[in-house]
């Protein structure tokens, strides 16, 4: 009984295995929106425009879906707003044509124009609810409605009745198919437009209820609420396959083939069900064939399904009286096994085939390549010898099988040496010794067919896991944070604390050592953490493995992490950049967490190199080579701007109020497939350095922005790194406050300027007040000296010559010392004359002008030199100087006139006054004896002459040498020579 009932199992599973497997609804990501999510409820029509949008149409208005957020769309028209939306059907062009429940047509252009082409006007009166609409290939348009076809061409609508061939009354569906041929079904029949005589041919199909489709082969079927008719009469020869949008334009009430050719049909109140495409028959019903269903309340947003339809991405879509349903192939499938424990070993076995064992259940499952169960047999521990031998694990021992060969390894006996049942967790060839660890005996090693205990290795305490490298070598992770090479009893050790509790080595081009705190790779004798963007992802991966184009696959806490071979060369050559992956989680059909109870590896390669994953949901399997992707460009498009409370539209380049300087860009992409992995890039130009990395946010926000023009640019990549052909932009102008504008900067900076220069003027003044108060005490000074001159000096030096003349009266006339007398008088006088000149200057400056002062001085110096000559040259228009200039310049010409007649001897004196515009000069200048023009201790007269030069800001030059005469010259700035 037994063997029968094995061998009934065994003839089913190879039946099973030699059928492809039935597509099912498990293989598929589910995903749900109801009202909580924002979604609309009693979705009538489904349509999805060429720019990615999910369009829904309900009786409270349209709505468009971008895999995030939903959102209605209104439109202002008066006719729009009394409309009871029942049908969406989207063209190619752009535009979406929607109908409602009492016959009103309405087309949405690219544009976001809104045109009402409702036939009531051209009819004289209502069409009743417009079913399904269709356009032929000369841009006529076709409308099914409960009172019967119609059609519009040349902006004009007609009713197409019996002259036609087209029975009166309700027409369910109309379509147009890949030769450009209308079909149209009726309770009485499914007909087809015949060219040739201008009118409908009956197909010869009755009792029909229900709408058009076309299978992906171009097949024209009839789909009602329970069966499925395929209709007669497809053209001959070669069929050619159904338009490439025709599935996205619009979902279809009752089924839909998807474009595998497997059936999605709703089911009345009673949920929706899946037909695979390999049991099609001409006519089937639906219930009876169905491969799968749902059909419980909590499997669907609401069993009551009202449309179906796939997206340019294979997503189908099933609308609900209570929400929206998506189903999305899974990347990950899981074998049909029973779930157990999740605590798997696997190996591979001949013909390619896979062993999966539960210790749990003490059972192995024997997989055929793409990973059909085949058989199973009575074992829990499963494993590969050096040679890739299949070894079976039963309790007493070892069963090799390899090549069609089999041979078998006895377990060593129990600690007392006696026979025993032995719990193995764990099966190692390092092509050295089979090293098994059991629960009874512990870790022992297999060696030229002797079981040796643990104390016979030198190995190190507390290993918690392992891995083979070389031939006779183990990496091993110790429960004392190090990881140790074991080669042949020679142990080397590394620190290994950086990675927590280890999880899974491996030792391949690189050894790699995984725990709970991340992954790292041994370079240089010293292991270095890798790092990503989300430390998360390279937590507590227990499974790494290595496909033949050199890509990296982890398995961990978060998924699976896929590293593509030149990402990993980029970090191995710098551990410390970020590592770029690809993540492969629930939504690709992951479950639960990568497997570390059994601390074995959690990733096994087939021979065929399909990758399995031991999770704590299961085990499910992919084939690298032949990994689905998302190759759909994505659509990014400026939802809107607001800032505050405003909104504005994206549609036109945005002006911000005066004093707004920040505002909120809401941006998207119309990918279905993973909506949660595009991946958005922006920049705003004239405020961010670059771009922008925006990861899976759907919005930015920008402050205190200076007034100016900027525009907002935004990219956008699928899950799989596909970019979309074009950037949105968007021109937002800050608009400047008052206090911001540029004529109020201007008059600000001219304000500024003005208070400068009144501050400039007040300062000016008061430095003039101080300098007349100087000024003020030095004449007082210099009038008390006068005074004191006159009082004191030249009144003695008078009373002295008046002796002096009485002196000379009382000698004789004529007598040579009485003609010196007169002589020494005449000189007197002259100095006296001199004393009350000087006085005359001290009291109101040089009287008659600074020419006129020097020229004087300069004859009188010159009467009393013998052999000297004196010469006045002036040169430019005189002017009047500034009272300190004129004075310190006076007294230093003069002061240099002295010198010329008291020190350099006979000589000619010369002495140029120019009045320049941008100078006063004056030079004196003497062919005299000369002198080094050094000061001299005890004297101050070249200290006293640079001094005054000093004090009004004026040059002097001393140019002398013995024997070569002296030249002085003075120069004066304008500023400082003329007034104002």
């Amino acid at each position: 009984m037994h063997l029968r009932c094995l061998s009934a199992f065994l003839s089913f599973a190879v039946s099973a295995a030699c059928a492809a497997p039935l597509p099912r609804f498990a293989d598929y990501h589910h995903t749900s929106w109801t009202t909580q999510d924002g979604a609309p409820t009693e979705i009538k029509a489904m349509a999805q425009t060429p720019d990615g949008w999910l369009w829904l149409a309900t009786p409270t208005g349209l709505y468009r879906f971008d895999g995030v957020r939903f959102s209605r769309y209104v439109l202002t028209s008066k006719a729009y707003a009394l409309a009871r939306l029942y049908e969406l059907v989207a063209r190619p062009n752009g535009e979406l044509w929607i109908g409602d429940m009492v016959g009103g047509l309405f087309v949405l252009r690219p544009d976001g124009k809104l045109e009402d082409v409702s036939p009531d006007g051209d009819l004289g009166g209502s069409t009743g609810g417009v079913h399904t609409i269709a356009f032929a290939r000369d841009d006529s348009v076709w409308i099914a409605t409960p009172t019967g076809l119609f059609r519009r061409a040349g902006g004009k609508w007609t009713k197409i009745g019996e002259e036609a061939g087209i029975p009166p009354g309700y027409i369910s569906g109309v379509i147009c198919d890949q030769y450009g041929r209308i079909w149209v079904a009726s309770p009485a029949g499914v007909f087809r437009f015949d060219a040739g005589s201008g009118r409908f041919v009956s197909l010869g199909m009755a009792n029909v209820d229900g709408r058009l489709i076309m299978s992906p082969d171009g097949r024209v079927w009839l789909s009602e609420r329970d069966r499925l008719r395929r209709v007669p009469d497809q053209p001959p020869g070669g069929l050619l396959p159904r338009p490439a949008y025709f599935n996205q334009s619009e979902a279809r009430a009752f089924s839909q083939f998807d474009r595998a050719g497997n059936l999605w049909a709703a089911t009345g109140h009673q949920g929706a069900v899946l037909v695979a495409a390999d049991t099609l028959k001409p006519e089937l019903r639906l219930q009876d064939s169905a491969a799968d269903r749902l059909d419980q309340r909590w499997q669907l947003s609401s069993l009551t399904v009202n449309g179906v339809l796939e997206d340019r991405e294979g997503n189908l879509w099933m609308a609900t009286q209570s929400g929206l349903d998506r189903f999305r192939r899974k990347r990950l499938i899981r074998p049909d096994i029973p779930e157990g424990s999740g605590m798997y070993t696997m190996a591979s076995g001949d013909g390619g085939r896979v062993w999966i064992a539960d210790p749990e259940a003490k059972r192995a499952w024997r997989l055929g390549p793409d990973g059909e169960v085949e058989g199973s047999e009575a074992t829990g521990l499963v494993a590969n010898d050096r040679d890739g031998g299949l070894l079976l694990v039963w309790p007493r021992e070892i069963e090799r099988r390899y090549r069609g060969k089999v041979s078998r390894i006895t377990l060593p006996p129990g600690r007392d040496g006696k026979p025993v049942d032995l719990d193995l967790v764990g099966v190692l060839d390092d092509g050295k010794v089979l090293w098994i660890a059991s629960l009874q005996t512990g870790l022992m090693g297999y060696v030229n067919g002797e079981w040796l205990p643990r104390s016979r290795f030198n190995l190190p305490d507390k290993i918690f896991l392992s891995t083979r490298g070389g031939p006779g070598q183990l990496w091993l992770a110790c429960g004392d944070g190090s990881l140790v090479l074991y080669d042949d009893g020679k142990l080397t050790r590394y620190d290994a604390a950086m990675i927590g509790v280890a999880t899974v080595l491996r030792a391949g081009a690189e050894v790699l050592a995984a725990g709970a705190k991340g992954v790292a790779v041994l370079q240089e004798g010293r292991l270095r953490p890798l790092v990503t963007a989300d430390p998360e992802v390279l937590l507590n991966v227990s499974g790494i493995d290595v496909t033949a184009d050199g890509d990296y696959w982890l398995n961990g806490g978060k998924g699976i992490v896929h590293v593509r071979a030149a990402d990993w060369q980029a970090a191995m050559r710098d551990p410390a950049r970020p590592l770029r992956y690809e993540l492969l989680d629930s939504a690709d059909g992951y479950p639960g967490r990568a497997m570390l109870d059994n601390r074995l590896p959690s990733i096994f390669k087939a021979p065929n190199g399909r990758l399995w994953f031991m999770t704590t949901g299961g085990v499910v399997h992919l084939d690298p080579g032949r990994l689905e992707r998302n190759a759909v460009v994505p659509h990014v498009q400026i939802e809107g701007l607001n800032a505050g409370s405003i909104q504005f539209s994206p549609r036109a380049p945005v002006t911000l109020p005066a004093g707004v300087q920040g505002f909120q860009v809401q941006y998207t992409s119309t990918s279905l497939r993973k909506p949660e992995g595009v991946q958005f890039r922006y920049q705003l130009e004239g405020a961010d350095a670059g771009w922008q990395e925006g990861a899976g946010q759907r919005a930015v926000h920008y402050n205190n922005l200076e007034p100016g023009t900027y525009r907002f640019r935004v990219a956008a990549a699928n899950e799989d790194g596909v970019p979309g052909e074009r950037e949105a932009t968007l021109a937002v102008t800050v608009t400047p406050t008052l206090t911001q504008s540029m004529w109020f900067r201007v008059l600000a900076v001219l304000a500024a300027a003005g208070l400068l220069y009144l501050v400039y003027r007040y300062r000016l003044r008061v430095a003039t007040a101080r300098v007349e108060e100087r000024m003020q005490v030095r004449l007082a000074e210099r009038e008390r000296i006068a005074r004191a001159l006159h009082d004191t000096f030249l009144q003695s030096l008078q009373a002295i010559v008046l002796r002096v003349h009485t002196v000379a009266t009382e000698l004789p006339a004529g007598g040579a010392a009485r003609r010196k007398l007169e002589q020494l008088l005449d000189y007197a006088d002259k100095t006296l004359e001199l004393g009350r000149d000087q006085v005359q200057e001290l009291r109101n400056g040089p009287q008659g002008g600074l020419a006129q002062v020097l020229e004087e001085t300069g004859r009188a110096l010159a009467e009393h030199s013998p052999g000297s000559m004196f010469a006045l040259t002036v040169e430019g228009l005189s002017r009047p100087l500034l009272p300190q200039a004129e004075e310190e310049a006076c007294n230093i010409a003069q002061e240099a006139v002295r010198n010329a007649f008291n020190h350099a001897g006979p000589c000619a004196v010369t002495l140029l006054l120019c009045f320049g515009p941008e100078q006063l000069l004056i030079e004196v200048a003497d062919d005299g004896a000369g002198f080094i023009p050094v000061p001299k201790e005890g004297r101050w007269g070249l200290v006293g002459m640079r001094e005054r030069a000093e004090r009004i800001g004026a040059s002097l030059d001393i140019d002398s040498a013995p024997g070569a005469g002296t030249r002085v010259t003075l120069r004066v700035p304008a500023q400082q020579a003329y007034p104002g």
